[in-house]
This record gives C-alpha cells, structure tokens and sequence, in this order.
C-alpha cells in the first residue's frame, strides 16, 4: 500500500522576489527508519527569485516529524517551519548582528547568560513600547549618544 503524499505550497511576491515554498510530507518511509517517534518524513523546497535580474536560488531541505498526517497537514508543518524562522529573525538575529552578540569576548562564568537576559531585556522594551523598527531606532539613539558624548 502507498500512502499519499502530502503537499502545500505557498507563493509570495514581496519586495520585487518572489518566493515559492513547498513542503510534501509522507509517512511513506517510516517503516524504513530506525527513528524512535517519527512519524512522517517531510520535504522542503525554497526557491527565491529576483523579479529585476532573473537570478533565482533553490534549497531543498529534508526532515522527519513525530507529528501525525491527522495532528500536522503539510500546510500546519510550513506554517511551523516559517514560525521558526521569525523567532530566528526576531530574536537571534537581532542579537547576533544588531547587539554584537557572537563578537562579545566575554566567555567567563555566568556573564554570557547575564548578558544575554540584558539583550533580550532590551529587545523587549522596544518590542512593548510598540517599536517595530528595532535596528533604526537603535541607530537613532547611538547617534544621539555618541553627539552627547562629543
């Protein structure tokens, strides 16, 4: 018996790209594996195209699920897979680019996590004072600093 294969694509254009995401999810190979839970194995193509020079990357990324086909379409598992990834840009990103945080040298004892609280702290204070724009309106404020501080 084959079992169906699951599929939802998206398709977004944004920005001049446009971006097509697909994920197939089947419990096809599961029988076959030797993982403990899983429960479909899943498939997942990216392609980002650039609407003014053509130029167009793919990624196809492979992965397994103890999620159930009943408990997670494939539509629920895209929508979690892009769920992931604005925590990424939300947060990790934030730190690691806008805080400096993988360039601080402080290595020592408790301090990273000290620092890390601080950087989540700060996040979320523009977050609750409703600014989106977290990068400008940080730059805005450096500059002013650095002016009262001249």
């Amino acid at each position: 018996m084959t079992d169906r294969i699951h599929i939802h694509e998206t398709v977004e254009k944004s920005q001049g790209r446009l971006q097509t995401r697909c994920l197939r999810a089947s419990t096809s190979l599961n029988d076959y594996l030797d993982w403990l839970g899983v429960a479909q194995v899943i498939q997942y193509r990216y392609t980002d195209k650039n609407l003014k020079t053509g130029e167009e990357t793919s990624k196809v990324h492979y992965g397994i699920t103890s999620l159930s086909p009943e408990a997670a379409s494939a539509e629920y598992l895209l929508a979690l897979r892009r769920g992931h990834w604005s925590i990424e840009n939300k947060s990790h990103w934030m730190r690691d680019t806008l805080l400096g945080e993988d360039a601080s040298p402080v290595r020592c004892g408790a301090i990273p996590e000290v620092m890390a609280a601080l950087r989540n702290t700060a996040l979320s204070v523009f977050r609750f004072a409703g600014i989106t724009r977290i990068a400008d309106k940080m730059n805005i404020s450096l500059q002013n600093l650095n002016s009262q501080l001249i």
